[in-house]
């Protein structure tokens, strides 16, 4: 009997040191100390000493690092399907403080392509003072990647306000790496001043969720082109809009009344709980 309880007592015992109080039972992941701040730069060279882990459904690999002030995250990939349409859709993060899997707070990452004007405007917008020898030089190329950091606030949650306090924006950069590309990501950790901010200090637990892909128009658009170019039954008008009549539910192509399923059609999405680590 004695033995019995012992063990009974050691099995509860790793059990409370492995769960989250208040957390669902997701991957837990515990993010490493950067001694210094992570350069967002689309690069893993920051990362040679972390621990990567691997999402099952995608197959991406992904690591995550945080100091006082941000989290920096960075998913590669090594399945060149799987970040198929994250060209086309960006990466969406939520985050949640309370445990619950909850896309009202996040972050839209994602890559666009703007002319020369429509980044000096942007550029403009943001603050910066362009004088017309830079404005000259941006106009020598014709396109631009622009990457932005769109803030998800679904229930327009107030961020609180103290001019004394300064924090980082989100910030994200992407590269490719042979044929799949990475995407190295920051995002702050306090609220305060910064809408994009998680609301969690280092130490404390707090739940994420990502997600990419997925049959949007423009990989609707892309699909039907290709299809076209290969003699296909659907025809491409130019402007064309897509509906929802067009759009399986189960993330296929119909054409001729039936649904074509396509791998790079397929929504990525999963959660993890993430341990921020404390100095």
């Amino acid at each position: 009997m004695t033995k019995k309880w012992t063990l009974f007592s050691l099995v509860l015992g790793a059990a409370t040191v492995l769960a989250v109080p208040g957390f669902s039972k997701d991957t837990v992941v515990e993010s490493q100390w950067a001694a210094a701040p992570v350069k967002i730069d689309g690069l893993d060279q920051d990362w040679q000493d972390a621990t990567f882990l691997t999402d099952g459904g995608s197959k991406a690999q992904y690591a995550l690092k945080n100091d006082g002030k941000n989290l920096y995250i960075i998913f590669r990939f090594s399945d060149p399907m799987s970040p198929s349409t994250i060209e086309f859709t960006g990466l969406k993060v939520f985050f949640n403080t309370e445990g619950k899997k909850s896309s009202d707070l996040g972050i839209h990452f994602a890559k666009k392509r703007v002319t020369a004007d429509t980044l000096i405007a942007y550029m403009e917008k943001k603050g910066e003072a362009l004088t017309d020898t830079r404005k000259a030089e941006i106009r020598k190329q014709n396109e631009y990647t622009l990457f932005e950091a769109d803030v998800i606030n679904a229930k327009k949650v107030a961020a609180p306000s103290d001019p004394s306090v300064q924090t980082d924006p989100p910030l994200f950069s992407a590269k490719f790496q042979g044929r799949a590309p990475i995407y190295e990501l920051r995002i702050p950790l306090s609220r305060t001043n910064q809408p994009g901010g998680i609301g969690a200090e280092p130490g404390k637990t707090v739940k994420l969720g990502f997600e990419w892909g997925g049959l949007t128009q423009e990989v609707m658009k892309n699909m039907m082109a290709d299809q076209a170019a290969r003699g296909g039954m659907v025809n491409q008008d130019a402007g064309m809009e897509l509906h929802a009549d067009d759009m399986d539910s189960s993330r296929g192509l119909r054409a001729g009344g039936e649904y074509h399923r396509d791998p790079r059609t397929r929504l990525h999405s999963f959660w993890i709980d993430v341990k921020l680590a404390a100095q």
